[in-house]
């Protein structure tokens, strides 16, 4: 019983505590945090004080410690806003390079792929004796000398062809080339 009238005792000194400083110490919060923060941070030090039952002795110096609580709570809570802040915006910094990998590997896969589609139709322009040879050699690896035999030709001919097939399409991949780098 003695127990429970402390307990109402202490809710009443509490309640009229809290009136009288509440306000006040949210204003105060205002000017550091908005105004939802500032309830917030100041009804989390009464509940501390709530929690603990703490003895509260109304004199000059709860005003300025309580200031001082609720100041200190505001810049702990800008300081966790401000590692919270910098921590998204580091992810969100790796997030764009990484996407920004992602679309110059997709550029490079493009690239290659529109060079190797501009080789193939080069090589299709040849004239159908330079490139079959040129097949032969380069796309399934044949040596000069199986070529020459098995086209009945010399492989001075065979390196001729090869040559010219060359020659022809560095001089018609040199311009495809330059509009990719363009």
């Amino acid at each position: 019983m003695e127990k429970l009238k402390e307990e109402s005792i202490f809710s009443q000194h509490f309640r009229t505590f809290y009136l009288q400083y509440a306000g006040e110490l949210i204003f105060f919060a205002r000017q550091f945090v908005d105004i939802y923060t500032a309830e917030d941070i100041v009804h989390d030090i009464f509940l501390k004080i709530w929690d603990k039952k703490l003895t509260i002795v109304v004199e000059e110096n709860i005003r300025n410690y309580l200031l001082s609580m609720v100041q200190n709570a505001c810049y702990d809570h800008l300081k966790h806003i401000q590692v919270k802040d910098t921590l998204m915006n580091s992810f969100t910094r790796q997030l764009k390079i990484d996407e920004l990998k992602y679309y110059e590997s997709s550029m490079d896969q493009w690239q290659n792929k529109e060079k190797v589609e501009a080789i193939y139709a080069s090589i299709e322009k040849l004239p159908s004796k330079s490139r079959d040879i040129f097949k032969k050699a380069y796309i399934e690896g044949q040596k000069h000398a199986v070529i020459a035999e098995e086209l009945d030709i010399s492989v001075r001919t065979v390196e001729t062809h090869i040559y010219k097939a060359l020659k022809f399409l560095r001089n018609n991949l040199i311009i495809f080339l330059l509009i990719l780098l363009l």
